[in-house]
């Protein structure tokens, strides 16, 4: 079923609800044009199986170095590039080299059947209507303005007196792992004392083994923080 987002619904479009896959990623992002949750290649699946929802909106961001001239310098993008996801650029790719094209498309499962987007000559006006809001939409992740935030942000109880161990333990920048199943995704760390553990796992037995949880109980430190979310 394909319905128009409103105003209080949330689209998520940047990264897939059970992995770090993204439109960056090598399979794109598949977003439910139901519950706008997103998807990578691996999960897309079995959100149809379990669900039903056979209509998602498939979002690939394209990055391609630039045709250099004839003085060494970029030629200027190719009309036909598209800059239309509410992402931000990799901050590794120097963008006077690299030019950025994003591709949508509406697939139907299970056959998979693709229609290239913008599509308003054979889509009906509701299905069009959905596709604009839903590639219009901002990210939820995206953060607001300082100078328009109105709201106060409140301060967990559990923060005010966080103990935090001096047990020698050192968090690397990258190549995180469950230090009890060495999964790789959905890992969150423990600000008392800096274990990595996996989140919980989902109605479809996806996500996790749950470990961050099961820590909390055994040992009763209260705050953890997904790895991938913390900005300097």
């Amino acid at each position: 079923t394909i319905r128009v987002p409103r105003s209080g619904d949330r689209v998520y479009k940047n990264e897939c609800a059970f992995s770090y896959d993204s439109p960056n990623s090598e399979g794109g992002l598949y977003v439910c044009m139901n519950t706008f949750l997103a998807f990578g290649r691996e999960h897309v699946e079995r959100h149809f199986r379990k669900t039903g929802q056979s209509v998602y909106m498939h979002l690939k961001r394209h990055v391609r170095e630039k045709v250099r001239g004839a003085s060494g310098g970029a030629l200027p993008k190719r009309r036909n590039s598209k800059i239309f996801l509410d992402l931000d650029t990799d901050d590794d790719l120097n963008s006077d080299d690299y030019e950025y094209e994003d591709e949508a498309k509406l697939v139907i499962f299970p056959d998979h059947y693709e229609i290239a987007l913008p599509n308003i000559e054979e889509l009906p006006a509701l299905v069009t209507i959905a596709c604009d809001a839903v590639l219009s939409s901002k990210s939820p992740y995206r953060k607001q303005d300082p100078d328009t935030w109105e709201n106060e942000l409140p301060v967990s109880k559990y923060a005010n007196n966080l103990t935090q161990l001096d047990n020698g333990v050192r968090i690397p920048p990258s190549g995180w792992k469950c230090a009890r199943c060495d999964l790789r995704e959905n890992l969150w760390l423990n600000l008392t004392d800096g274990s990595v553990l996996c989140g919980k796992w989902f109605f479809d037995s996806s996500g996790g083994n749950g470990h961050a949880l099961e820590h909390y109980r055994d040992m009763g430190y209260p705050l953890a923080v997904k790895l991938g979310t913390i900005t300097p």
